[in-house]
């Protein structure tokens, strides 16, 4: 490929990385997306020398004028766009951003026009680099720093003049062999692939040695939160439905300790709730105090006594990756008794719910130890005690109701006797009796628990969990309902659950007089099924979210404070920094290694169909490789290495020619072309005529026709080359 033809090829794959990263980033509209997508196709097709395309765009009734006019309203939509469309300045300079790069690729003829386009390119793979944190950009970021190399290269090596126009369509003319190169060559697609390489070390290497700043124009985004539900001091009943069909990813839990006894409920605790009026749940043990700090970013919530009474449960430790949420909650399973973050300050209400000081706009990750509450066997055999005032005003209140309900709940558990049998009595009357649906439209009734529970008997979480809580408040039992997450999106690469909207839910927390407060969860387990399909498949998506969580880890949360801590390891020059550079390249590739232990897990389960999709995309993937390599140049290159040895004798040949020739006063200028230099020679030497023209021939066959010699042509080119060497100039 000439030098010409590459550098504009280079150039639109450059504004196309920028475009795309910009395209997933930022979310352009959908007419400005296809008209960019458009554009960058029909400079792509006008490089390739489609005729087709030269002409209708050369039919295209712009002059330069036009061109300028056509910016000056794009400058114009600017100002519009920010004060009445968008309302923003980061979107609304996107967009022109997208506008600018759509004339340039049409108006791309002379050098400077080349810079623009670079410029272009530059700002819109900035920004769409500050405007998101997804493992998506890393390969962009490598496309364009490749194309960038590339560019930058090229555009050195073709030194036109300002006035001639590149990107008009290649005119074919009969080649003429030249000593410079002017094509792209095997040599020079790996030296720049290695530059590209090195510069990409270069960077890693700043990364993690220069401290950054989290600062800027570009830092802020104009993204919102998740939006959430079910985590404010007030929840209608009902309000959890909605968001349980959205699959956004909310969270990512990973225990260092390993799989939970039981995965696939895992209670993931948010807001708890004490007051029921009918319709909405309330919390009105909100007060908010301020969680004591035990040292720099931990902050004690409850403190187990010492020595720990064998009453408490097992200890849970979990890393949580939060994503930005549109509520101060911290999530936790039950219950939380430690939570270490950089957090300027914690708080939390009289409920054991945890709450930052103002909701996230970024992803945060923080540390929990969590402490369940066993039941007792005491509270097996106890009868119902007397609560006081306070407690009862809180956790037996009943709204004005009918005593339907009451009735009901003393049906289902008259025949029990303690606490903790009454309340399992209730919990298998609504798991058994009562069907799980998203499609029960119980939020606009006056009285919906009465609807749930005497005539609809179909609803989803918050309706059986309310429902509980009333019924067990009706006969004396303490209880309160509680909303947060019920993860079931298990990830065995990197040990941790992902937690996504859909995964919403309401439970029920029950006081026991000596346990205190359980879980205990009267919803059924959902029919609907989580996907089927190819379980490979699968397995590589859950070992995509451990490389996106690594990602987010290493990259995305690593500060200052990390930075500083890796420069004073290597200044010290002691061993941990390498355990901890071994330690995390362990853990970042950990989800990689998993797969492969459980190849034979999963290959020992697919069908002959499964096997035959496999080896069908291997196979394909195999032809469209070798196809590259025999097409491309770099392949060109790789196939001719057998025929190196006949090209370089040949040329060997060539220079002790011109070497004989100079001797006998025939010098070849540097800039004179092989075959100009023939027909200089003949002029000079007429004898000499035929034997320099025979190995000028194969000199340019081999050299510029990548044809190499045959061996009975190196023979005859020795033989003349000793005619030569023989003959005397007269």
């Amino acid at each position: 490929m000439p030098f010409d033809q590459a550098l504009r090829f280079t150039s639109i794959w450059l504004a196309a990385t920028s475009f795309i990263g910009l395209t997933l980033g930022a979310g352009l509209p959908e007419w400005l997306t296809v008209l960019t997508g458009a554009a960058l196709i029909v400079a792509l097709l006008r490089n390739a020398g489609r005729k087709s395309v030269e002409r209708l765009a050369g039919s295209m009734p712009i002059s330069t004028i036009g061109w300028n006019l056509l910016v000056m309203l794009g400058f114009l939509g600017f100002w519009v766009d920010m004060l009445w469309v968008s309302g923003d300045l980061l979107p609304a300079g996107i967009h022109f951003l997208m506008i600018l790069m759509i004339i340039k690729l049409f108006t791309l003829k002379l050098r400077r026009d080349y810079v623009h386009l670079y410029a272009i390119s530059l700002v819109a793979i900035l920004a769409s680099g500050s405007l998101t944190t997804e493992l998506w950009y890393l390969p962009i970021f490598l496309l364009y720093l490749f194309a960038g190399v590339w560019t930058l290269l090229l555009f050195q090596l073709t030194k036109h003049s300002e006035g001639t126009q590149i990107l008009t369509m290649p005119v074919v003319v009969p080649p003429q062999p030249s000593e410079s190169v002017d094509q792209v060559t095997p040599q020079l697609f790996w030296l720049a692939n290695g530059l590209a390489l090195a510069t990409f070390g270069l960077t890693v290497v700043i990364f993690f040695t220069i401290p950054r700043i989290s600062a800027g124009f570009y830092q802020k985004g104009f993204g919102e939160n998740i939006r959430t539900s079910g985590f404010s001091e007030t929840v209608n009943l009902g309000e959890i439905g909605p968001i349980k069909r959205d699959p956004s990813v909310v969270m990512r839990v990973e225990l260092p300790d390993g799989a939970p006894h039981e995965v696939g409920r895992f209670y993931v605790r948010g807001v708890a709730f004490d007051q029921y009026d009918g319709k909405t749940w309330t919390n009105r043990l909100n007060y908010r105090r301020n969680i004591s700090e035990d040292a720099i970013g931990t902050f004690v919530l409850r403190r187990s006594r010492l020595p720990a009474p064998p009453a408490l449960g097992e200890t849970i430790r979990q890393n949580i990756l939060l994503e930005p949420l549109d509520t101060p909650v911290l999530f936790a399973a039950p219950f939380a008794e430690q939570v270490s973050g950089t957090f300027p300050s914690l708080q939390s209400d009289l409920i054991g719910s945890v709450y930052l000081p103002f909701p996230s706009s970024s992803r945060i990750e923080y540390s929990v130890r969590s402490r369940s509450n066993p039941v007792l066997s005491t509270d097996l055999d106890s009868e119902p005690i007397l609560y006081p005032e306070s407690f009862i005003r809180h956790f037996l209140q009943i709204p004005a109701q009918s005593d339907r309900i009451a009735t009901l709940a003393a049906d289902v558990t008259h025949t029990q006797r303690t606490t903790y049998e009454k309340a399992n009595a209730i919990l298998s009357f609504l798991t058994h009796n009562f069907r799980y649906s998203l499609d029960a439209p119980l939020t606009g009734q006056d009285q919906p628990l009465e609807e749930f529970l005497f005539t609809r008997k179909t609803g989803y979480c918050e309706h059986y969990a309310t429902a509980m809580v009333m019924m067990l408040r009706a006969i004396g039992v303490p209880a309160r309902l509680v909303t947060g997450f019920l993860a079931t999106e298990w990830n065995e690469y990197g040990n941790y659950y992902v937690v996504r909207q859909q995964d919403a839910h309401a439970w029920v927390e029950v006081h026991l007089p000596h346990s205190g407060w359980i879980t205990m969860d009267p919803t059924p387990s959902s029919i609907e099924s989580v996907g089927g399909g190819f379980p490979a498949w699968h397995a590589l998506g859950r070992m995509m979210d451990t490389l996106r969580l690594q990602w987010g880890r290493f990259f995305v949360q690593y500060s200052a404070a990390d930075q500083l801590t890796v420069v004073r390891e290597l200044k010290a020059g002691s061993t941990s920094a390498r355990n901890k550079a071994l330690d995390s390249m362990s853990t970042l590739f950990s989800p990689l290694l998993a797969m492969l232990s459980g190849v034979t897990e999963y290959a020992s389960k697919w069908t002959m169909r499964a096997w035959a999709e496999v080896l069908g995309l291997a196979l394909l993937s195999l032809v469209v490789l070798l196809w590259l390599v025999i097409k491309q140049p770099w392949g060109q290159g790789i196939i001719s290495k057998k025929t190196t040895h006949n090209e370089q004798f040949i040329v060997q040949l060539y220079g002790q020619m011109t070497t004989q020739l100079a001797r006998k006063g025939i010098s070849r200028r540097t800039t004179m072309p092989p075959l100009e230099f023939v027909r200089f020679t003949q002029e000079r030497w007429s004898d000499a005529g035929s034997a320099v023209a025979f190995i000028t021939a194969l000199y340019c066959r081999a050299r510029f026709g990548q044809i190499p010699p045959t061996r009975e042509e190196l023979s005859l080119a020795e033989g003349h080359l000793r005619n030569l060497t023989t003959l005397s100039k007269s």
